[in-house]
């Protein structure tokens, strides 16, 4: 009698780097992605730029490593997609324990590889005839394209070929963004942009058309926007034809704030690779139970089937049964390791996060105050207070954008050009080969306007869930370590600029 053949798996790096876009592929040269990350642990890198994406910690690598063995010798008795399925719906019901629901609350959980996807598929399954957001430099640039049904990159996260602005499906919907930032990057008046908001809402509402009204909380510089209380006032006024999507893909929320959005009936997406230091590209779309009864036999578009799997769905809900049965074991490995920041980190007492949130946010504002080579971009006080009137950790501000400035000689500073903040942020983190400066990672500049008749970009320093854990834990050296490590990070950018090299 033969034996039975041993079935195997992908090694961890290479599960880390599949099932998603280009995005995700190492360049074959670096080894790193786009956003500069490897698909291992990286621990000589002073990761300050989790607005981007972050590298796996060494917690996040041995969780992953370690249910890639659990699969590896469950595989052997079950096919690997009974297998995946098992692992996502232990994955879904433990993130939504986590975030404080019970399973008599109604709510579940989509999976996707990004944010971009989680948009996509959002739009592919409910179809809005008009949808309603940020503009892409405070969101994502893929954002655009997905929600109004076109292919954002040249490859699905399943791993098909596709052609760039191509429509996914037979579906397709109107877009309109809206600036939260004037031309100098300072902030538009609130209640401007809540009137543009409501009249774009009304227009199509009273024309009967069904609106999706995306709310960012927050963005890549820190804000959420439209303001919450108009969001759902606008939501309440037309319910049946407006559904609200909280773009949290940053996580920088509690899990109280999490389940007041619910409460409202909003959907809530969130990824694991910002905020919680996890590896890029792991998303969530939290689904309230209003939303779940009217969509739930809503099936999806062949399209959609490039970018999503059956498992990733609830069980009993249309879409998912109209998608193939496959597996993305990357998708997977990527939550399991985020998951293990975010068990740490909401096991942390509260009171000690805030505390370490204020102390980090007045070093870093002092220090961009005072120092003539940079200029903090203006972010508005973060107020959930219509959501749930006990505040909490996720008021404290957790991305700091600034705009360097080179000292001149006849006007006294000038800002760097969008190509000279690039060449800063890809310094930072590649000195150069013989050197013994330390590496850092900030945030991707982000387009933030003109700054004296000069295109600009931000850069940012960003509070991650590590950073916050290893903060609060001990005698407060880690608190100390952070701002140091930031401190450093400036000190680093003065260096660049006043070299030769701009």
């Amino acid at each position: 009698m033969s034996e039975k053949p041993i079935k195997t798996l992908p090694d961890t790096s290479t599960l880390l780097a599949s099932g998603g876009d280009t995005r995700i592929v190492p360049d074959a040269v670096s080894g790193l992605t786009m956003y500069g990350c490897g698909p291992g642990p990286d621990p000589d890198l002073v990761a300050l730029g989790s607005s981007t994406a972050s590298s796996i910690s060494e917690k996040g690598w041995a969780a992953a490593s370690a249910l890639r063995q659990i699969c590896l010798e469950q595989v052997q008795y079950e096919s690997k997609t009974s297998v995946y399925t098992m692992q996502m719906e232990r994955l879904r019901s433990e993130l939504l324990a986590l975030c404080g629901f019970a399973s008599s609350d109604g709510v579940n959980a989509i999976f996707a590889a990004s944010g971009t996807d989680l948009h996509l598929l959002a739009t592919q399954w409910l179809r809005p005839q008009r949808t309603i957001m940020i503009t892409e430099t405070e969101t994502g640039s893929g954002v655009p394209a997905a929600v109004q049904g076109q292919h954002f990159n040249r490859q699905s996260a399943c791993g098909s070929k596709v052609a760039m602005g191509a429509l996914v499906g037979d579906w397709q919907g109107d877009l309109f963004m809206m600036a939260a930032r004037q031309a100098d990057g300072s902030l538009r008046d609130a209640a401007i942009t809540d009137a543009e908001c409501v009249a774009l809402v009304s227009e199509a509402a009273e024309a009967g058309q069904q609106v999706l009204l995306i709310l960012t909380d927050v963005s890549k510089t820190g804000l959420i926007f439209p303001r919450i209380e108009t969001v759902l006032a606008l939501k309440q006024r037309w319910p049946e034809q407006v559904d609200v999507l909280v773009d949290a893909c940053q996580f920088r929320l509690s899990a109280p704030t999490i389940r007041a959005y619910l409460s409202h009936h909003c959907m809530v997406a969130l990824t694991g690779s910002k905020f919680i230091a996890g590896p890029t590209f792991c998303g969530t779309l939290l689904i309230p139970p209003s939303v779940s009864v009217r969509y739930r036999d809503m099936a999806l578009a062949p399209g959609a089937h490039t970018y999503s799997n059956a498992a990733d769905w609830p069980s009993d809900w249309l879409a998912g049964r109209s998608l193939p049965v496959a597996t993305n074991f990357g998708l997977l490995l990527r939550w399991e390791a985020a998951m293990a920041e975010l068990r740490t980190f909401f096991t942390t007492p509260e009171h000690r996060i805030t505390k370490f949130l204020q102390y980090f946010a007045a070093a870093v504002k002092a220090r961009l105050a005072h120092d003539t080579c940079f200029e903090s971009l203006p972010v508005a006080m973060l107020s959930r207070r219509v959501l749930r009137h006990k505040v909490s950790w996720d008021t404290e501000q957790t991305i700091f954008p600034f705009v360097v400035y080179k000292p001149d000689d006849s006007a006294g500073r000038r800002p760097l050009l969008r190509n000279e903040t690039k060449h800063v942020y890809e310094t930072l983190r590649h000195p150069g080969a013989g050197t013994e400066t330390r590496r850092f990672q900030l945030g991707q500049p982000v387009p933030c306007g003109e700054h004296d008749g000069v295109a600009v970009s931000a850069l940012r320093l960003c509070v991650s869930v590590p950073m916050i854990v290893a903060a609060c834990q001990g005698d407060g050296a880690g608190a100390d370590g952070a701002i140091a490590d930031a401190m450093a990070a400036l000190d680093q950018i003065k260096k660049i600029i006043l070299s030769n090299d701009i």
